[in-house]
């Protein structure tokens, strides 16, 4: 019986992890398209859709798009494009420009608002927490608030930031 039962959890545990694997869709000049490929794919043009929710005319429109960005991506590469100073050039601004982008991010993540501090700016300014003329209830306007109060506190961040870097720094304005 302990054999059959630990025969039984391994199929389970070996089926549950075949189940995982993303599941190929199609594949270019033998360059495996995966069900992976189509979520993420998803991800950034319909946040929250996933591509098992979609019904077959969209998965094969999904797949169809997949297959004709894989097609142009290898037309790219092929074409040496990547190796131009042009390219080059822009490339280097914007990775440098994703850096900032994601370091900003960072900043951001850290800088945090407390329901005291939201509550009493709700309560310093009940007078334009209104809509029409009726008083916004707190609860409702306490996630805009804490947006509102987390931006501030990162400007002052930045800017205390970016005073800090140039005391520290050799700036010259030449208008």
């Amino acid at each position: 019986m302990m054999k059959l039962s630990l025969a039984i959890a391994s199929l389970v545990i070996t089926s549950s992890f075949a189940l995982a694997a993303p599941a190929t869709l199609a594949t270019v000049n033998g360059k495996a398209i995966t069900s992976g490929d189509a979520n993420t794919f998803l991800a950034k043009a319909a946040p929250g859709m996933s591509y098992e929710k979609l019904d077959p005319k969209m998965k094969r429109q999904v797949v169809d798009q997949l297959v004709n960005q894989t097609l142009i991506k290898d037309q790219v590469l092929k074409s040496g494009i990547q190796n131009t100073a042009q390219f080059k050039a822009q490339y280097a601004a914007i990775k440098n420009d994703l850096a900032v982008d994601m370091w900003m991010k960072q900043q951001m993540k850290k800088i945090s608002v407390s329901d005291k501090e939201a509550k009493t700016f709700y309560d310093a300014n009940k007078d334009k927490m209104k809509q029409g003329e009726k008083v916004i209830p707190y609860d409702k306007a306490k996630a805009e608030i804490t947006q509102f109060l987390k931006l501030e506190k990162f400007k002052a961040h930045m800017d205390k930031t970016t005073d800090s870097l140039r005391s520290a720094a050799k700036v010259e304005i030449k208008l």
